[in-house]
């Protein structure tokens, strides 16, 4: 998992190819406004979804992880507590859900820490990181969100620039 800001991430060494072309394009393209959908980059290898989504207790949101993409959750507006654990193979699938939509749910998650993301403020997340997102932080509320999904495969030549 890494923390980041999309005002100051190209101060951070170490960002390969596909994550260096998929924030430059939220810089250029994403805004507190920019109506939900789903937008392209790269066909289904690299694309946006741009949310607008109400926050709930983070007792009442799944908690989820991908094997074939990776994603980057951008928060536009408003405040979201995301929990992350890393996967140590003790969380219970309650949902799989990879063949149709890359995704497995779970209910219970152990040893999870909280992120609280403002805008500009993002996350990625890694195929061993099982995250719920969407989770309020004081009282829930209307959140916008851009979440890019990076196919793994983006990453079988990459070097780091």
């Amino acid at each position: 998992m890494i923390i980041s800001d999309l005002r100051s991430w190209e101060q951070e060494p170490g960002w390969l190819p596909p994550f260096r072309q998929a924030l430059a394009w939220l810089e250029r393209e994403v805004t507190e406004d920019t109506p939900a959908g789903k937008y392209e980059i790269d066909g289904e290898r690299l694309f946006v979804l741009v949310q607008h989504v109400e926050t709930r207790p983070a007792e009442e949101q799944l908690a989820e992880s991908h094997k074939q993409y990776i994603d980057i959750q951008l928060l536009l507006k408003g405040r979201e507590l995301i929990r992350v654990a890393r996967d140590n193979g003790e969380a219970v699938v309650t949902a799989d859900e990879l063949d149709s939509r890359d995704r497995l749910s779970y209910k219970e998650v152990s040893d999870e820490s909280d992120i609280v993301l403002t805008p500009g403020m993002f996350a990625v997340f890694f195929p061993h990181d099982i995250h719920r997102p969407c989770c309020s932080v004081e009282a829930e509320m209307t959140i916008r969100k851009a979440v890019v999904k990076l196919h793994v495969s983006l990453f079988e030549n990459s070097a780091v620039s």
